[in-house]
């Protein structure tokens, strides 16, 4: 065996006799050498020539060494482009809430992008090694098809949880009820008065999150109150009976694809009305506020009911207006 030491690192090193007046390379600096004989120093191997630039290769012109600096592969380029594009349709989208629901899209458009960074790269890390020296960027190859293989696996689970959660979603019925609660919470604070519009009710606590204001079948962001809530409603006075619409779809009325309106009742009930015969049932609504609110500037006592809660005397507030001709199934309100 030979032992000898690396003249750059003086790094111990032990080879078989047979490697002896032989090139070899320093494991631990990488330091180009000549294996000594046994006894003699080991020295520098002058064969070798390394280049002094990254990424270039030392080559042999008219016996003169000449550094040249490969060209980097433009596919490994456009892999490493697709995978930082996939994170920016993910978050972009996300953030916009163009699509419904906004962050399933952008994760699903951030998985097909990270997908074909990921399959770009296949090739261009092969083409690299098999140039030999001709092209460079086998570690832009090997970040792109890393990169791209984790973040379509991030993007596509974040998009099927996105699309679950969307499907899971509970009923415009249970938005409803959600919201008679918080009403009715509201109220007992409040002397039995409801507030001026449903957003007070997540900004005072009354309902966790305004996810609940919105409507499944309203393709909007969640959090967009797409309910509307009667004016001047109070559950202690006796008048309003437990028929009296409380809060309803707002326009488009035609979103629910089964052709019916929600409603929710003072009574706690929900009930569903024909597209049809919505603006009808909406005059009828109307008539019947009115008469209460006339009853209650004249000082009308409710009878057998009970006491009349106490309100201010003078001229009825406006009542809801009737519906206008309704948009097309799916827009925005």
């Amino acid at each position: 065996m030979i032992r000898f030491r690396c003249p750059k690192c003086d790094a111990q090193m032990e080879v078989d006799e047979s490697f002896a007046d032989r090139a070899a390379r320093c494991p631990t600096c990488g330091h180009d050498l000549r294996v000594p004989k046994t006894g003699e120093p080991a020295t520098p191997f002058k064969g070798v020539v390394r280049p002094t630039r990254p990424g270039a290769t030392v080559v042999k012109v008219q016996g003169e060494s000449v550094e040249i600096v490969p060209p980097t592969d433009p596919m490994a380029l456009i892999a490493l482009a697709a995978v930082g594009l996939s994170v920016v349709a993910a978050v972009g989208i996300g953030v916009s809430g163009f699509w419904t629901p906004p962050w399933a899209v952008g994760m699903t458009m951030g998985a097909l992008l990270a997908l074909l960074g990921a399959i770009i790269a296949i090739p261009a890390y092969h083409g690299i090694r098999r140039s030999r020296g001709r092209k460079r960027g086998k570690a832009l190859a090997t970040a792109g098809l890393a990169g791209g293989g984790a973040l379509f696996l991030v993007f596509l689970v974040g998009a099927i949880i996105g699309f679950f959660s969307v499907t899971l979603k509970p009923p415009c019925e249970e938005n409803l009820k959600r919201i008679y609660l918080a009403l009715r919470a509201y109220a007992d604070k409040h002397e039995g008065a409801f507030p001026k519009s449903l957003e007070v009710l997540a900004a005072e606590g009354c309902l966790d999150g305004r996810d609940w204001l919105t409507c499944p079948a309203y393709r909007v962001v969640p959090g967009t109150a797409t309910y509307i809530l009667t004016p001047d409603i109070n559950v202690k006075n006796p008048l309003f009976p437990d028929s009296m619409m409380i809060v309803s779809d707002g326009p488009p009325y035609q979103a629910h694809p089964d052709g019916f309106v929600r409603a929710l009742l003072l009574g706690g009930k929900t009930t569903s009305v024909p597209v049809a015969e919505w603006p009808k049932y909406q005059e009828t609504q109307a008539k019947q506020w009115n008469d209460i609110q006339n009853k209650i500037r004249r000082g009308v006592q409710p009878g057998a009911r009970g006491r009349l809660g106490d309100r201010p005397a003078g001229p009825p507030p406006a009542a809801p207006a009737p519906p206008t001709a309704a948009p097309a199934t799916g827009g925005r309100p």
